[in-house]
């Protein structure tokens, strides 16, 4: 899952936008190094800064959207590129728009978790298949699968997701 996807995903049963978004896993690590130093050469950074920059002003970007991302990947490449697309953030100008554009579209979230924060429903990205997110009705979920991989991650998922999360806990 790229995390721009974060600016248009809602939760299917209430629509509620944006939803808390934990990262626990990228999926290629390497990738991230390469791009967090710079060694990766971007030859589509000043196309993408330029859409980055339409989009601002179109209001495609979710502002709160992307505040709410949590990366407990434990890679400080990712932790790097992450503070400096919020650093973009804080203060919008499009001649640093360079490091919220390789965080958003350069990198892949393998494996992670997003929690509706309005119905407390959680949807696990990378469960069934590597980073989709799956964000299903209650009736056509999967308990033991999605159990088994809440129980794979649960020394990262919130306390509040274990305890009270739907539509099922461990």
């Amino acid at each position: 899952m790229k995390p721009w996807l974060l600016n248009i995903l809602a939760c299917p049963i209430d629509k509620h936008h944006p939803l808390d978004a934990y990262f626990f896993r990228w999926s290629d690590l390497e990738e991230v190094d390469s791009i967090a130093s710079g060694s990766k050469i971007v030859s589509s950074l000043k196309e993408g800064n330029r859409i980055l920059e339409k989009q601002f002003k179109t209001g495609v970007i979710s502002l709160p959207a992307l505040k709410v991302i949590h990366d407990l990947s434990g890679s400080s490449a990712a932790e790097k590129l992450l503070r400096g697309a919020l650093e973009t953030l804080e203060d919008v100008d499009p001649k640093t728009f360079d490091a919220l554009h390789k965080y958003l579209n350069m990198v892949d979230v393998a494996e992670g978790l997003l929690v509706c924060p309005e119905c407390g429903r959680w949807f696990p990205v990378g469960c069934a298949v590597e980073s989709i997110p799956e964000l299903m009705p209650d009736e056509l979920r999967e308990r033991e699968p999605e159990l088994t991989w809440l129980e794979k991650w649960s020394s990262k998922i919130p306390a509040k997701v274990l305890e009270t999360g739907l539509p099922f806990r461990p």
